[in-house]
């Protein structure tokens, strides 16, 4: 028996140390091209959903007695940001020490980690939250009274979506909403986004085949990531407008829900805060006035900027996972509170773990599955664009009646002809026309 489960804990471990670095990687993929993912209904396309160690947690009374067995009329959902999945909120010292179950220890929420397609648009997304926690407190098995959000980045603008929804939706979960903690939220939008969007258009302008096609690639970066430049929580932020156009913001303004207490976490780059390089650019992705909703037009957001808090050369993604932080939150938290502090809940940690197994299995198919259908579809697009370059010749033709240039131009078509030509018949040969090359069920 202990020879069984010394063998059984080590096959856990192996496939919980695979599955989180595949996990990684299809969360970097999802924020890239995750609306892409979805519509084609890829298997790398993450579904929104509650996730406890790496784990889907289904909304079902076996599921909470499993993984809940002491739940809480308090719960706290914790939100990711770009390309990231729950696993970020991880301590690097503390494996499995996160914000979400210190609070558990020490106030006595029970933790809830989304996981979600980051590509998306942010109001896609935030209908679906508002969707999910309506789910949740459906089939909770006790009442809940209290919910807080912590969420990072852009996971606090899909809290804010889905606060605008719920009414919408009629969904009555905000009224247990009693905080919400930002940390680096971009609610005024992303200047990296921004710069994207002007770089797009100078490469569109320029009359030449390759700085177009640049510009088309850099073009090609998700909803998600586009509805960041300004910030967009709506549909009709972005409905029937062009992403890609040039600096156009369309941001619907969107009160903050009533009757709810926000509190705010900043970083800088620079241990001096009032650096100018942390001035510039904040944390490295979100300035201080974006995070805190300062702006002198219509889109100023009510935040108490008392409930502010600046870390000095903490950056964007140290925010999420810092014992400092947790000091912040941890006292934000405790207002109000007038009991002592609560005993630690302990969770029990025997689960099945053969089903886990099996879960686990499921997932690693279904990622294979999903890695060589986008491998194959990105084959046939490749080809397709050797294919344009080919017979792009425009380049050529003009450069080929400048005197002097001519001599370098034409030696120089006649190798990319050569090379491309190879290419396209090598490519053919071995892949076949239709780019389709990797059979799913022989990796399976």
């Amino acid at each position: 028996m202990e020879i069984m489960k010394k063998t059984t804990n080590k096959i856990i471990g192996i496939q919980t140390s695979f599955q989180k670095s595949a996990d990684t990687g299809i969360g970097i993929l999802n924020g890239i091209i995750g609306d892409y993912l979805h519509n084609e209904n890829s298997e790398l396309a993450v579904q929104m959903q509650f996730y406890k160690n790496q784990r889907p947690i289904f909304l079902s009374e076996e599921s909470f007695n499993q993984e809940y067995p002491n739940p809480s009329n308090k719960i706290c959902i914790s939100i990711h940001g770009l390309t990231n999945d729950e696993s970020v909120w991880d301590f690097a010292d503390k494996a499995g020490t996160n914000y979400g179950n210190k609070l558990e220890t020490d106030f006595g929420y029970t933790p809830f980690y989304i996981r979600y397609n980051t590509g998306r648009h942010i109001s896609e997304n935030g209908k679906e939250l508002s969707q999910l926690i309506d789910s949740l407190l459906r089939t909770y098995p006790v009442k809940v009274e209290e919910i807080i959000f912590i969420a990072h980045s852009m996971g606090g603008l899909i809290v804010r979506s889905a606060c605008y929804y719920a009414p919408l939706q009629d969904y009555g979960w905000v009224r247990y909403l009693n905080k919400v903690i930002f940390l680096g939220t971009p609610h005024l939008g992303a200047p990296l986004e921004k710069f994207g969007n002007i770089v797009s258009n100078i490469l569109k302008k320029i009359p030449v085949s390759y700085t177009n096609i640049s510009g088309d690639i850099i073009n090609l970066r998700s909803a998600g990531i586009k509805d960041l430049r300004y910030g967009y929580i709506t549909d009709e932020d972005w409905k029937n407008h062009n992403p890609d156009a040039l600096l156009q913001n369309h941001k619907m303004e969107i009160p903050l829900p009533k009757n709810v207490k926000y509190y705010l976490i900043t970083g800088t780059v620079t241990k001096n805060p009032d650096h100018i390089v942390s001035q510039w650019f904040g944390d490295s992705l979100v300035r201080r006035k974006s995070a805190t909703g300062q702006s002198h037009g219509k889109h100023k957001l009510a935040f108490e900027m008392r409930n502010h808090r600046e870390f000095a050369g903490f950056s964007h993604h140290k925010l999420v996972n810092s014992s400092l932080v947790y000091e912040q939150i941890s006292q934000w938290v405790s207002y109000g509170t007038t009991e002592q502090k609560l005993q630690k809940i302990r969770l029990s940690t025997g689960s099945s773990q053969s089903g886990n197994i099996v879960v686990g299995r499921n997932l690693i198919r279904k990622q294979i599955s999903g890695v060589l259908n986008l491998v194959n579809s990105a084959i046939l697009g490749g080809i397709t664009q050797l294919e344009a370059l080919n017979n792009d010749r425009i380049t050529y033709k003009v450069l080929n009646h400048i005197p002097v240039i001519h001599h370098f131009s034409k030696e120089i078509e006649q190798i990319q002809c050569k090379l491309t030509g190879t290419l396209l018949s090598n490519s053919r040969k071995f892949f076949g026309h239709t780019g389709r090359i990797l059979k799913v069920k022989k990796f399976i």
